[in-house]
C-alpha cells in the first residue's frame, strides 16, 4: 500500500465553522490555507509524479501547544480548505474519495502541527 505524509501548520481559528468572521476575510484565509496544503503535498511527494489515487483514507494527527484540544468535528471542518489543497496537488483524483479517520490529538509545545497521512485504497 502506498502512503504519503503531509505536514501542515495548525489551521487558524477563523476557519472553524463556529467562527464569526466576515466572508471576505474568511475567503482570503481559505485561499491561503488551500495553497499552503497544495505546496506541502507536492513537497511530500519529493519530486515524484502525483499518483492521482481514486480512493484513499486519511489519518490526522494534530499536535497542540497545550492539552486544551478542540472538538474533533469542528477540527475536521476547519481543515476543509487544506484537504481541497491536497486534492489540488494531484495525490487523489477527487477529495470526495478521501475518507478521514477520527483525528488524534497530542501535545507538542515545541512544534505544533498537523500530520496528515494519506493511504491509497486502490
Amino acid at each position: 500500500m502506498d502512503q504519503i505524509t503531509i505536514i501542515l501548520p495548525l489551521p487558524v481559528r477563523k476557519l472553524s465553522p463556529n467562527a464569526r468572521v466576515h466572508w471576505s476575510e474568511k475567503a482570503k484565509l481559505v485561499k491561503a490555507s488551500r495553497r499552503v496544503a497544495s505546496l506541502a503535498a507536492l513537497e511530500a511527494l519529493n519530486l515524484r509524479r502525483p499518483p492521482g489515487w481514486l480512493k484513499a483514507k486519511m489519518e490526522i494527527r494534530a499536535f497542540f501547544k497545550t492539552m486544551n484540544f478542540c472538538d474533533p468535528d469542528n477540527f475536521i471542518a476547519s481543515l476543509k480548505s487544506s484537504i481541497d489543497g491536497i486534492a489540488d496537488s494531484g495525490i487523489i483524483a477527487n477529495d470526495k474519495s478521501l475518507w478521514p479517520e477520527r483525528p488524534t490529538f497530542e501535545k507538542d509545545a515545541e512544534n505544533p502541527r498537523i500530520e496528515i497521512t494519506i493511504t491509497s485504497e486502490n
